[in-house]
């Protein structure tokens, strides 16, 4: 049964700062290696189709596209662990992740970006990155409900 989202505190998101640069590290590697072999298995609805079954690979490209297939499955394993921490993967490119918190009785979300030593930003729900606030005098608590 899901209880909806995990509400964190600055302390919170912040101790899971190390666990999601490790993942983003790790994501990123992948990534690194997706073009080449993206390229060489005919351009990305090729790759696309491959990882879907519906195509096969090119003859003699078979190592790439299993190759691909572990690349992918890295990158998603990498993104449910972040998930699974109550965090919300919001891009890959940038290494976007918020948090959700309260702050004065409202839902917002902090937000981190890979490579960042810690939180510093937030945002409103209904926003994205480039809203971001610094975090400078804004108090983010858990919800009431919570306590």
């Amino acid at each position: 049964m899901d209880d909806g989202p995990r509400f964190f505190t600055i302390e919170e998101a912040n101790e899971l700062v190390s666990s999601l640069e490790i993942e983003f590290g790790r994501i990123a590697r992948a990534r690194g290696e997706l073009a080449p072999l993206i390229e060489s298995l005919g351009g990305a609805d090729a790759a696309v189709s491959i990882l879907h079954d519906e195509e096969v690979a090119p003859p003699g490209r078979e190592k790439d596209a299993e190759r691909l297939r572990r690349l992918a499955a890295e990158i998603t394993d990498a993104v449910e662990r972040v998930n699974d921490l109550g965090c919300l993967v919001k891009d890959l490119e940038l290494g976007l992740v918020d948090f959700y918190a309260m702050q004065e009785g409202e839902p917002v979300l902090l937000c981190w970006q890979f490579g960042e030593p810690a939180i510093t930003h937030w945002h409103g729900v209904d926003e994205g990155y480039a809203a971001r606030k610094p975090l400078e005098g804004v108090s983010v608590r858990p919800p009431s409900f919570l306590n």
